[in-house]
């Protein structure tokens, strides 16, 4: 083990409890004294702890709950501390790099990491970035291949290319919490009933063109699952990392389905004449929910709408993955 590394500080930065705590095991498992790495929330509570320790190296989303993790980075670059100016600071995100790469030049980041990342993966960018190199990596590129079973069975067809991407983000989010997960065959029989179920909207403003994302857990799957990262169960808590999970997975498809504008508006407006479907969609994330307890209701009709059903095996078990199209 390399001793140096055990007397690095990190500060990491995100809005998510989830992703701070996978970031610190894997900086743990990469090397780094678990103790010497210290998380935040907020861009107030990481100016607190800098006030108090001094630090080798920043990790920071870009979205934060009070501030950017560019209005961040750019107050440290201007910080009247000298120690405070020249931390390297490795932004990770699940947007797209080219979106920030000029203003991240000009702040001087030291490298953009993509999620979902793997332990390696952070591994590499944080000895980079704490060596001056450039850290940028844009994640696993491993192609899953396409199980046609995963289509609903219905009238309305969704396109392989369309369901595609979704399974590739589905395995890469799921990795994101150091598990593996397989595409299976649909059941007939399979229902929307787990335990833990959590939401999200991908909406198109322009287009009038909404996409809901739903993914159902079972209750020991997810708890498992949990239990793997942070130890003692806490239902509540598990909740939460099943809402965390669907909002990964919204933020790594998105740009992924950009370029499938007139195949996802002919499924929207389904038995409608379509607007013009010309250009690029342009997706923007809401927020997701949850909702745990047996048997119980999301409230949504998924009957007669355009969808696809995906379902995964991990751990032994079953979730799914619903994808509904509409418009609004």
């Amino acid at each position: 083990m390399n001793s140096d590394l055990l007397t690095k500080k990190i500060l990491v930065v995100d809005h998510s409890q989830v992703i701070t705590k996978i970031i610190q095991n894997f900086l743990g498992k990469s090397g780094y004294n678990p103790d010497n790495i210290y998380r935040a929330e907020t861009k107030n509570q990481a100016v607190m702890m800098l006030g108090l320790e001094s630090f080798d190296l920043i990790t920071s989303a870009i979205h934060l709950r009070d501030a950017s993790g560019l209005d961040f980075l750019k107050e440290l670059r201007n910080s009247g501390e000298e120690k405070h100016r020249g931390i390297p600071f490795l932004v990770i995100s699940s947007d797209n790099e080219e979106k920030y790469l000029d203003e991240l030049k000009a702040l001087g980041a030291n490298g953009f990491l993509s999620k979902p990342f793997n332990q390696q993966q952070i591994k590499d960018s944080a000895e980079k970035a704490l060596n001056g190199e450039d850290s940028n990596n844009n994640g696993s590129s491993e192609e899953p291949e396409v199980a046609k079973e995963a289509e609903d069975k219905s009238d309305i067809v969704v396109p392989e290319k369309i369901i595609e991407p979704f399974i590739k983000s589905t395995i890469e989010a799921m990795e994101q919490y150091m598990v593996d997960a397989t595409l299976t065959e649909l059941k007939d029989d399979w229902k929307l009933n787990g335990y833990f179920s959590s939401w999200v909207d991908l909406m198109e403003s322009d287009k009038r063109v909404q996409l809901n994302l739903i993914i159902n857990f079972p209750k020991k799957m997810a708890c498992d699952i949990y239990e793997g990262i942070f130890g003692e169960v806490d239902l509540e808590q598990v909740s939460g990392v099943v809402q965390e999970l669907v909002n990964i997975l919204g933020g790594i498809v998105k740009p992924r389905i950009d370029d499938y504008t007139s195949e996802i508006m002919e499924l929207a407006y389904h038995g409608e004449e379509v607007p013009n479907a010309s250009g690029t969609l342009n997706f923007d994330l809401g927020l997701p929910e949850s909702k745990m307890g047996e048997e119980h209701t999301l409230d949504m009709e998924i009957e007669g709408l355009p969808k696809f059903i995906l379902p995964f095996e991990s751990k032994g078990e079953v979730f799914h993955l619903v994808v509904l199209f509409q418009k609004f």
